[in-house]
């Protein structure tokens, strides 16, 4: 039995590969702003996930997590940082609170957790996995900020992957379009209702982590009918 750690573990997909991993015999140190979304979910599953309550666009918060995961369950196999926000409409009615979240929970936190794993786990055979969505791959009406943060992790991201070539730990970024989820509460641009299903994309995701001896995986779209 291995240890993950997953961020924005507490709803949508980071909740639904919490449980995925934890059905699959794995322990899970889950990470997220809500903690009571976090201890709902502790508390069905028990002692096999560590709830964490944490503000990832902190580096300091993000480096004391770490480290009360890694003292519960030793170094990671896997890290999937799931968690961020969207806030979309036109750009002229967006509040420099909107855009300022986005930025501190999209792209600060991808920068912050990527740097906290290479300190500790950069010359392991680890995963890091980060969920980008199709927004970081074409531009989209009323998500200008959103799609912003979402290609500035990917360029952050592909710069790491050349700054780590030769190291073993592994870099995957995944490219998911809508999810079903309470992200899109409160947004009338989109209609998520025909949005994939968080299970069903974890059950991707978990399978293209899965490396097999001579290859794996560096990136993956997720497409939804």
């Amino acid at each position: 039995m291995t240890m993950q750690i997953v961020t924005g573990a507490g709803s949508g997909l980071g909740r639904a590969l919490t449980l995925k991993l934890v059905a699959a015999g794995h322990r899970v140190a889950m990470m997220g702003r809500t903690p009571e979304k976090l201890a709902a979910l502790a508390e069905s599953l028990g002692d096999r996930v560590l709830p964490i309550s944490v503000e990832l666009s902190d580096p300091q918060a993000v480096h004391q997590a770490f480290d009360y995961a890694e003292a519960w369950g030793g170094a990671p196999d896997w890290v999937v940082h799931c968690a961020g926000v969207g806030q979309f409409g036109a750009l002229s009615g967006l509040s420099r609170e909107a855009v300022e979240a986005m930025l501190k929970s999209n792209l600060y936190s991808t920068i912050w957790v990527a740097q906290e794993v290479v300190r500790r786990w950069g010359d392991r055979e680890a995963v890091l996995a980060n969920v980008l969505s199709s927004a970081a791959q074409t531009g989209k009406a009323h998500e200008a900020v959103y799609c912003a943060t979402k290609w500035g992790m990917r360029g952050f991201l592909e710069s790491m992957r050349a700054e780590l070539k030769g190291q073993p730990l592994r870099l995957v970024n995944l490219y998911p379009s809508g999810i079903r989820s309470a992200f899109w509460a409160g947004s009338d641009h989109a209609d998520s209702s025909g949005f994939m299903a968080p299970e069903e994309a974890a059950a991707y995701i978990v399978d293209a982590l899965s490396a097999k001896s001579s290859c794996y995986v560096t990136e993956m779209s997720i497409g939804r009918f």
